[in-house]
């Protein structure tokens, strides 16, 4: 709805883990050690290497559950490749593709741990 900001500044969650993963019917959030949570509602591509090992969206929730493959691995960095698409990396070479699909809705939020503003795309 709103993209992704070019300078989009994640350098909190870089060689930090993912400590939980909590699902619901209409989102997935990314707990991370940082103290950084990730809410998406929009789709999720969890890929090793070129090869897509997991997807989530709110109709169809995980594909596999190869999500539980990022748990306790560091982030080694994040891109955002383009305004709609955030990309993470992991220490055992998983990437983790957020995707803003939506001209009307919210993709996802990124709440910080020591910032008061809310990351809205």
């Amino acid at each position: 709805m709103y993209r992704i900001p070019d300078d989009l500044d994640l350098n909190d969650i870089v060689n930090s883990e993912i400590q939980q993963i909590c699902l619901g019917r209409y989102d997935v959030q990314f707990h991370f050690a940082s103290g950084t949570i990730v809410a998406v509602q929009g789709d999720v591509t969890l890929l090793d290497g070129d090869k897509v090992i997991g997807t989530w969206n709110e109709a169809g929730n995980w594909t596999s559950l190869g999500f539980q493959q990022l748990l306790n691995v560091a982030v080694t960095g994040y891109s955002v490749v383009n305004d709609r698409l955030l990309q993470i990396n992991f220490a055992s070479g998983l990437i983790l593709h957020l995707h803003d699909y939506s001209d009307q809705y919210e993709s996802f939020q990124i709440y910080p741990k020591d910032k008061d503003q809310i990351i809205v795309v």
